[in-house]
C-alpha cells in the first residue's frame, strides 16, 4: 500500500511529465539576432533582449491561443 511519499513523488512525476509534454507542444522560436518583442539585436542565442520582453511576448501569445 503506498504511504504519503509514494502519492506525493506520483504527483510530481505527473506534474514534471506534464511541463515537458507542454514544452515539446509550444512553438520553437529561431534566433534572429532580434529580440522577437521589441526587435533590438540581441546576442549569443538569445530571443529576447531582457526578460520583460520574454514575458510581454508569452502573454500575448498565450492571448492569442486562447482566442
Amino acid at each position: 500500500m503506498p504511504d504519503e511519499a509514494d502519492r506525493a513523488d506520483a504527483r510530481i512525476e505527473a506534474a514534471v511529465m506534464d511541463a515537458i509534454a507542454r514544452a515539446r507542444r509550444s512553438p520553437s522560436l529561431p534566433y534572429t539576432g532580434h529580440c522577437h518583442w521589441c526587435a533590438e539585436p540581441t546576442a549569443d542565442g538569445r530571443r529576447f533582449c531582457d526578460t520583460d520582453c520574454r514575458d510581454a511576448w508569452e502573454r500575448d501569445h498565450a492571448r492569442r491561443r486562447r482566442s
